[in-house]
């Protein structure tokens, strides 16, 4: 049996730490995360899915408050000692994993990164994918070291890209596939039936950086030129998948009040290759049909 410490927070490393503990083959000695955080506009401190689920399976757990300090190092030096573990993996973590961690596991370092490396290398790769209007792409399990997705891969699943995925369900079939056979992968890795292959040094691609709201915006005149013609329509269609559910592509829009913001939440590219706009939402108001909107906008 082998002995995995998982770090990570979200959804998908909650998925990956489930698929480990189904599999004989592993034990989930440690889990690392960050610690509950206020969220929504109650502020209400809110464990997230991994440490939810580690508590749920009474899992060593170490919480991460704001770095992986001397504190923490403490800490995971002296879980290592009571129970060794073979790999570290990591998905999803959010903070900067040192030197002294990555040279813990007795066997390697992991992670796993849901891009086709040495494409898309950052926090954003499925978004970037979508941006850029990829047809394939992969899920890659790697080696991890001290730069930033650039650790000999193990293996990459590969897999097309459907035209109709918004970031979620381009993120939900590249974990789904990796973990639909991680404890093979990783144990013939550390069998040697597998080896690590080095990356090369430079990306074909951009840094796949961490979106931000104003990345997400584009001029109304863009908009509305895109809806009366094909220039820019499917950028504009890439981006508004691209960015759902966040930070969704979104404009100021002309009012009979002014300007206003306006989220477009879904649309698609009509017979003639135009911009169709489907659901929106206008500033003050709930999502609607674009059809209910658009006589607020002045045109």
């Amino acid at each position: 049996m082998y002995t995995i410490a998982i770090a990570g927070s979200t959804q998908r490393t909650a998925q990956v730490a489930q698929t480990l503990l189904n599999d004989a083959r592993f034990q989930l000695s440690l889990v690392v995360t960050p610690a509950p955080k206020k969220v929504g506009r109650q502020q209400i401190l809110t464990k997230n899915p991994l440490h939810q689920l580690a508590e749920e399976n009474n899992l060593p757990l170490i919480l991460v408050e704001t770095k992986l300090d001397a504190e923490i190092k403490s800490k995971i030096e002296q879980a290592s000692q009571q129970t060794p573990f073979d790999f570290f993996l990591v998905v999803d973590f959010g903070f900067l994993v040192p030197t002294w961690l990555l040279d813990l596991p007795k066997i390697a370092p992991l992670n796993i990164h849901p891009s086709k490396l040495p494409h898309w290398r950052g926090a954003s790769p499925g978004q970037y994918v979508l941006l850029s209007g990829e047809k394939k792409s992969a899920v890659t399990l790697m080696v991890m070291n001290e730069a930033m997705d650039m650790g000999p891969v193990i293996a990459q699943l590969e897999f097309t890209v459907e035209p109709t995925w918004t970031q979620t369900e381009y993120y939900q079939h590249s974990f789904d596939l990796i973990c639909s056979g991680l404890g093979e992968l990783i144990e013939q890795f550390a069998k040697g039936k597998l080896t690590a292959q080095p990356q090369p040094k430079t990306s074909p691609t951009p840094t796949a950086d961490r979106l931000t709201k104003k990345e997400a915006f584009r001029p109304w005149q863009t908009i509305k030129e895109a809806m009366a013609n094909d220039q820019q329509a499917q950028e504009l269609e890439q981006a508004c998948r691209a960015y759902y559910p966040w930070p969704k592509l979104w404009t100021m829009a002309p009012t009979q009040q002014g300007e206003k913001r306006l989220i477009i939440h879904r649309c698609h590219l009509d017979q003639n290759g135009q911009l169709a706009l489907d659901q929106v939402q206008l500033e003050g108001k709930k999502i609607t049909p674009w059809r209910e909107v658009k006589n607020f906008i002045k045109t």
